[in-house]
């Protein structure tokens, strides 16, 4: 089967969304450009503080995201709306691991490190959907992704260059940017988990008889068949 996804129609979808929310998105993306800025500084303690911020932030898109495709209720100053302590664990784990993966790729070659990329691209919103930690999150991507690596290295490539386009062409408008390319990331997620449970199980070649009694033999099993 073919994996197909339409970014161009994804926008559409998503502009519908950005406007439907479009406060709470300008609040997470105004306080996202914040930390990204306070994060230039030449100060170790304050870039470390601004790490574990980003991480919580990026935890609360991918939260908010997820409640928005699912049409729920989401309060960003609610306590539902951030995570729990093993939560937010969990999160940092699998993006440190999923860094240290990609790293190890490019470091071997540049062309394996977008590949690893491309098969790893879900591991953060697997982590957050179902509360797992790095090696678990980071095992199922790779999974899941077998056989689709480049596609969603491209598609995941074409998104953040759209993403960009607004730092680009004008700094307002990644404010819409952003935050419709971030929603397209998530859809694209959850539109692949729907086509891998599409996708038949192969079946087994063929099927080991165990347990045999010693006396038995195969000129034996052939009788009893024909019988």
């Amino acid at each position: 089967m073919e994996f197909t996804f339409k970014i161009g129609e994804k926008i559409k979808e998503a502009w519908v969304l950005y406007k439907e929310h479009f406060s709470t998105l300008l609040i997470i993306t105004l306080a996202t450009f914040a930390i990204q800025f306070v994060g230039q500084k030449d100060n170790p303690v304050l870039g470390f503080l601004v790490l574990v911020v980003s991480f919580f932030l990026s935890y609360v898109w991918i939260r908010l995201i997820f409640s928005i495709l699912d049409k729920k209720e989401h309060n960003l100053f609610s306590k539902e709306a951030l995570p729990t302590l093993v939560q937010f664990w969990n999160f940092i784990k699998t993006s440190i691991l999923l860094a240290l993966c990609v790293l190890a790729g490019f470091i071997l070659f540049v062309i394996p490190g977008f590949y690893v990329l491309g098969r790893l691209v879900f591991s953060s919103y697997i982590s957050v959907e179902k509360n797992q930690g790095g090696r678990a999150s980071i095992k199922e991507a790779w999974g899941m992704t077998k056989g689709f690596g480049w596609k969603l290295f491209w598609k995941s490539f074409l998104i953040g260059l759209f993403m960009l386009l607004g730092i680009i062409a004008f700094f307002v408008g990644s404010i819409i940017t952003y935050p419709v390319g971030f929603m397209i990331m998530i859809m694209m997620y959850r539109e692949f988990v729907k086509f891998k449970s599409q996708i038949p199980a192969s079946p087994a070649p063929f099927e080991v008889v165990k347990d045999l009694p010693k006396e038995t033999s195969i000129e034996t099993i052939v009788k009893e068949e024909v019988k």
